[in-house]
């Protein structure tokens, strides 16, 4: 029997459906077997080629005419097409513009590559918000080459063209994606802000002003002090205390300082609860570690304590320390060995908003983002990154609550920080770590 091209490729081993997946040695049998269908072979063993001087009929008894399998090309993938779309009115409306760059955002002028300067540095940090990292060398105020690099492949994530320069529809596109907002439906889902505000001790009595000046400000944003002695006569307290979701026993029993308020977000009234533990609280320690385990914002003013976490005592002694990490500097703070206090905390997996205000405390952040059932998507952080021991202050912590309440985005909080900051002439600036999602 003579071997045409039909028998050659139907008497191979079949094609293989995955080649990855098939021996090596199938693979080549069916390739060969391919190239052999190319050419037939008459009665007298004589090969003839099918190339473009052969003739159209083949000698002797062999009417079989070649098959010609052509293999199929590779397919390439298929990058699919951007799309981009203009921002929306909403989207407009809602993004924050830095004050030192609403000249690039009315097209009065534009950034470039050397220019220097608070515009500068505020693009970068807009740029790091957006998600476009400066790892070598971060917001310094200079625009070099990783800032250009950056901002380049921010315009072309956008549509925009690539020209490495921050003009005024490069500003729009970047004001939009770095503008970040807590999870205010989650934080306010229930009707409620769960808040604790924690003053960590201070020496020369700094913190007891400092508790005074809190309560104070609550009062001046319109908060109520629960009283539970009279929960039981006073019907508007009693009322509050029910709004509150607190019993009156329970919170006259833990020692802790109790204000309420309500205000509305997007049309719906919700209470404010907000906590305060103070270095004279009954065990302050304790009481901070389960608002840590619960609270839905945790806001801290007071001593960093050389970057390991809040103190509710002296330096020298280890019992009112709760301790997020390691210091940054040894032998200047009296710690506990073993796991940190962190570490020992069941935290909720709810989403939680935290602020930590004071020297150093921009250290925690390595802590607070291994915390165990934390991550990124139900923890975000605001932090300071001041040096001195005096950069932390009541109107801070009042600042932070106040733009909760208002549902600002994290921009317009770190802003308002800030200009309270360089009133008082303090050193201090802020970091916001997190927002992925929002």
């Amino acid at each position: 029997m003579s071997i045409g091209a039909t028998d050659t490729v139907k008497n191979a081993n079949p094609p293989p459906g995955n080649p990855g997946s098939v021996p090596p040695k199938l693979v080549k049998e069916f390739n060969q077997a391919v190239d052999r269908s190319t050419t037939s072979s008459d009665a007298s063993g004589v090969h003839h080629s099918k190339g473009k001087d052969s003739s159209d009929h083949t000698q002797g008894t062999s009417t079989s005419h070649p098959i010609i399998l052509a293999r199929r090309p590779p397919i390439t993938a298929h990058k699919p097409l951007q799309t981009c779309t203009s921002p929306t009115a909403q989207q407009k409306a809602g993004a924050f513009v830095d004050p030192a760059l609403r000249d690039v955002a009315s097209g009065k002028t534009e950034l470039a590559k050397n220019a220097k300067g608070k515009p500068v540095e505020r693009m970068q940090e807009a740029l790091q918000m957006a998600g476009y990292k400066l790892p070598r060398f971060g917001a310094d105020g200079k625009f070099g080459d990783e800032t250009v690099k950056a901002l380049k492949k921010f315009q072309t994530d956008h549509c925009l063209k690539d020209t490495g320069r921050l003009d005024k529809q490069t500003m729009e596109q970047l004001s939009i994606a770095s503008t970040k907002t807590p999870d205010y439906g989650k934080l306010f889902a229930d009707g409620k802000l769960n808040t604790t505000i924690a003053v960590g001790f201070d020496e020369g009595g700094y913190d007891k002003h400092e508790t005074k000046d809190v309560i104070a400000g609550l009062a001046k944003q319109g908060y109520t002090q629960l009283d539970p002695d009279k929960a039981a006569t006073d019907k508007a307290m009693g009322n509050r205390f029910k709004a509150a979701g607190i019993d009156p026993a329970a919170a006259k029993a833990d020692g802790l300082q109790y204000f309420t308020k309500t205000f509305q977000y997007n049309g719906k009234d919700v209470t404010s609860v907000v906590k305060l533990i103070t270095a004279d609280t009954p065990q302050a320690k304790d009481q901070f570690a389960k608002a840590m385990a619960s609270s839905e914002m945790v806001i801290y003013s007071g001593h960093g304590r050389y970057g390991s976490g809040p103190d509710f005592d002296d330096i020298k002694s280890p019992k009112g320390n709760f301790v997020i990490g390691k210091p940054y500097e040894a032998g200047h703070v009296a710690l506990n060995k073993g796991q940190t206090d962190l570490q020992k905390t069941a935290m909720t997996k709810d989403y939680q908003l935290m602020m930590f205000d004071g020297c150093t405390t921009f250290h925690y952040l390595n802590g607070l983002r291994a915390a165990p059932g934390k991550d990124s998507k139900n923890l975000d952080l605001v932090v300071s990154t001041g040096l001195l021991p005096w950069t932390t202050g009541s109107s801070d912590v009042l600042q932070m609550l106040d733009g909760v309440t208002k549902g600002q985005s994290i921009n317009e909080i770190k802003a308002g920080l800030e200009d309270l900051n360089q009133e008082k002439g303090k050193m201090n600036q802020w970091k916001a770590d997190g927002f992925e999602d929002n």
